[in-house]
């Protein structure tokens, strides 16, 4: 398939819109932890997708939708940055995110939107298995995050509740192995 012109401008301006996610820093650990130096939103999504990646084929999970779940879940955080659960209604933020979604999709070849678009929506429906699982493995990355920043020197005590809400979070039953990761996560006291 040959791209047009307008359809290769379309892409590049895609691409730039990709890039933003390089300079948001993810806001809970700014304001919840006085984190001076945080993660970026596309730090958060890397980490993720490698954790899912093989978590997934561990799993016996479709890990290549996964990974493009992963991949495509905060993309809206590009345009609309990374809002705080208590800063704003968690049905104003899926309003104001859909909104970002479908502008941002709209830079794709039409053959592409209706593919991503699905992939987003069955993220925030959080039925299916690997919308839970990316929920799971979301929740599981902010804690091992959470233990790299205590590593790092920032009091225990600051993170430990980003630890817990992962801990409260994440699904026992489906997930085992999720879970014992989370907890051998918690339990460890050394830096690799």
């Amino acid at each position: 398939m040959k791209l047009e012109k307008n359809q290769l401008l379309n892409l590049v301006s895609f691409f730039r819109i990709v890039c933003n996610l390089k300079t948001i820093k993810r806001s809970g650990w700014i304001h919840k932890s006085n984190i001076t130096s945080p993660e970026s939103v596309a730090d958060h999504s890397y980490s993720m997708c490698m954790m899912s990646m093989i978590l997934a084929e561990i799993m016996n999970l479709d890990s290549g939708h996964i990974m493009k779940m992963v991949i495509i879940h905060d993309l809206a955080e590009s345009l609309v940055g990374d809002h705080m659960p208590d800063n704003i209604s968690s049905e104003k933020k899926q309003l104001v995110e859909d909104k970002a979604m479908k502008k941002i999709i709209s830079k794709l070849p039409n053959s592409l939107r209706k593919n991503y678009l699905h992939i987003w929506n069955e993220y925030n429906g959080n039925i299916t298995i690997n919308a839970k699982f990316v929920h799971n493995m979301d929740k599981l990355e902010m804690a091992l995050q959470a233990k790299e920043y205590e590593f790092e020197g920032y009091p225990k005590e600051v993170l430990q509740p980003f630890i817990k809400s992962a801990t409260d979070y994440i699904s026992k039953e489906r997930f085992d192995d999720v879970f014992e990761i989370l907890q051998t996560i918690n339990d460890d006291s050394k830096r690799i």
